[in-house]
């Protein structure tokens, strides 16, 4: 089982939130203060805003994202339904928002695991943005991404990569090699590959959006930290365990000096790092990064049992194994 990241990705931000509102009310200041993750107070905006028009879309929507940053998808799920309720009801927001609230259904019902219903939800945004923008479109790219990150998470590799290459050779011909947007592009197929347990795959892939990424940010970005991590859970597929743990090491030390020692950020950091040291059979390092990462999951995630489950399982196994 491969514990997953929690992080709202960039990408999906920047469509969301970039679309021009076309309700009544206004929702400029409750985007804001989610841009600066400020998102309690966010929910608070949004709802001064729906006590005075309750079927407002784009309200709802950025309602929705906040309280799934917060961690009630269930919540988020319920509100940008509403979303795409009042939009047809009161046709007041584009196509383009209503593709951005189909897409945020599928990411939300992603985060749940819920990957059949999140496939239907991603090829309607894709169907809308393909009426809306066309297909040499960056948002028409968003969804090629979305389809097939949730194909590859359906085990469905061969279409998975379908519409990741064709994401991976849009963002290409929009943006050219180098850019932020194209190392996420390549990132993803070597996710599919690190899942399908080609790891003489996914490598490559993981080290090229690292070079790109390195040209862009500083080593202590925390996007420098995730290829970082990609690179080293790689190289422990193949065996390579210390060079693994080396960078495996990095990533961790740069998102606790970004994030702090309980951010969730972390989660995935640890256990990786958990699963690198169990395989070098350092069995008192893997038990200790394993229980860092089932505190914080505890603290922050306690209906993620699944994972919740895998954590407590490996410590047993280390106790039990070191006697």
């Amino acid at each position: 089982m491969r514990i997953r990241e929690k992080l709202f990705p960039w990408s999906l931000l920047l469509i969301v939130l970039g679309s021009e509102a076309a309700t009544p009310g206004s929702v400029d200041k409750a985007v804001n203060l989610f841009e600066s993750e400020q998102y309690q107070a966010s929910i608070q905006e949004a709802n001064r805003v729906l006590e005075e028009h309750p079927d407002d879309s784009q309200a709802l929507n950025i309602k929705a994202l906040s309280v799934s940053i917060l961690g009630d998808d269930e919540t988020a799920i319920r509100l940008v339904s509403q979303a795409l309720e009042a939009s047809r009801k009161n046709e007041q927001a584009t196509i383009a928002q209503q593709s951005d609230y189909w897409n945020n259904l599928g990411y939300f019902s992603e985060r749940q695991r819920n990957f059949e219903a999140a496939l239907g939800y991603h090829k309607k945004s894709l169907e809308m943005r393909l009426a809306a923008f066309g297909d040499k479109d960056l948002r028409t790219a968003d969804s090629y991404n979305n389809i097939g990150t949730t194909l590859s998470r359906l085990g469905r590799y061969d279409e998975a990569f379908e519409y990741l290459n064709k994401n991976l050779t849009l963002r290409e011909r929009l943006l050219g090699p180098n850019d932020h947007g194209v190392a996420v592009a390549v990132n993803n197929l070597g996710n599919v590959y690190n899942l399908k347990g080609d790891f003489e795959r996914s490598l490559p892939l993981f080290e090229q959006a690292l070079d790109i990424d390195l040209r862009l940010y500083e080593p202590d970005h925390p996007i420098i930290a995730a290829r970082w991590n990609n690179v080293g859970d790689a190289l422990r597929g193949l065996g390579r365990h210390d060079e693994a743990k080396l960078f495996l090491s990095k990533a961790l030390e740069s998102d606790l000096a970004t994030f702090g020692e309980s951010h969730p950020k972390v989660v995935l950091r640890y256990t990786n790092l958990g699963r690198t040291n169990e395989a070098r059979g350092d069995t008192l390092e893997a038990s200790a990064a394993y229980t860092k990462a089932l505190q914080i999951l505890r603290n922050f995630y306690p209906g993620d049992l699944e994972q919740i489950d895998f954590l407590e399982s490996k410590i047993k196994t280390l106790k039990a194994t070191s006697g």
